[in-house]
C-alpha cells in the first residue's frame, strides 16, 4: 500500500510540466477556474469519483484471519469556495466504500462498510496547476456487508459516526482534475468491548484507513 501511495503521489506531482505545456496552447489553470467576473477564481462545483484501497489499523487488526486490502470505490460531488487566488475551502459529499478482505475459513471474503462522507478541506495552490488538500471529515455508516450478508449496525455494535482526517494532492487544468489522498479514520469502527462474530480477540480499537485516487470534472459558477 505504501509503494502504491508513493507511486501515485509522484505521478500527480510530476504533472506541472505537462500542464504548463497545455496551458501554453490556451488551456486554463487552477487559478483560472471560474470566470473573471468572480471575486476568486478558485470557486465552482463538480463531480468526482475513483478507486479506493481500504484496510484497518489499530490494536487487534492482526487477529482478523488473512486480513488484506479491500479494492473498492468512492464517488460524489463537491463545491469549492474561493478565499483568494491561493486559498479556498472545498466541501464534498461522497459515497465511500471501506473495509477489509479476510479469510472466512473457506475462502477470501469481504467485510464492507458503506459511508456517506463529508470532507471539509482547506485547498492551497502550490503552483498554477497543483494544490494540496487538508482537513477533517465526518462519515455516517449506512450499511455493513459481511461475507455478502447484511449486518445490523446496532446489534453488532458498530459506531454510526466516524471522525477522520484527509490529506492529499491534486492536479488540475481547466475543468478536469486528478488527485490522490489519504483518508484516516480517527473513531473506532466498533464500540467498546465488541468483537466480530466468529473471531477471537478484542476488535474494539479498529479504525479505517483508505488511500484514494480520483478524477473529477468541475463546472464554473
Amino acid at each position: 500500500m505504501k509503494k502504491t501511495l508513493l507511486f501515485l503521489l509522484l505521478a500527480v506531482s510530476s504533472s506541472p510540466a505537462a500542464f504548463a505545456q497545455a496551458r501554453a496552447g490556451g488551456a486554463t489553470s487552477s487559478k483560472d477556474y471560474t470566470s473573471s467576473g468572480t471575486d476568486s477564481r478558485n470557486t465552482g462545483f463538480g463531480i468526482k469519483g475513483g478507486y479506493s484501497l481500504s484496510n484497518f489499523y489499530g490494536n487487534g487488526k492482526d487477529l482478523i484471519p488473512g486480513r488484506d486490502n479491500l479494492n473498492t470505490y468512492h464517488a460524489g460531488v463537491y463545491g469549492q469556495f474561493g478565499l483568494n487566488n491561493f486559498s479556498s475551502v472545498q466541501v464534498e459529499l461522497l459515497y465511500s466504500r471501506k473495509g477489509v478482505r479476510y479469510d472466512n475459513g473457506n475462502n477470501k471474503t469481504d467485510l464492507r462498510l458503506n459511508y456517506l462522507s463529508l470532507p471539509i478541506l482547506y485547498v492551497g495552490n502550490i503552483t498554477d496547476n497543483i494544490s494540496f488538500h487538508l482537513g477533517p471529515q465526518l462519515s455516517l455508516l449506512t450499511k455493513v456487508l459481511n461475507d455478502g450478508k447484511d449486518e445490523d449496525l446496532k446489534a453488532n455494535g458498530y459506531n454510526s459516526l466516524d471522525l477522520g482526517a484527509v490529506a492529499g494532492l491534486e492536479a488540475r487544468i481547466g475543468p478536469a482534475r486528478v488527485g490522490a489522498r489519504y483518508d484516516l479514520g480517527l473513531s473506532r469502527i466498533l464500540k467498546d468491548d465488541v468483537k466480530y462474530t466468529g473471531t477471537t480477540g478484542d476488535k474494539s480499537s479498529l479504525h479505517n484507513q483508505t488511500f484514494q485516487v480520483y478524477v473529477g470534472i468541475g463546472l464554473t459558477q
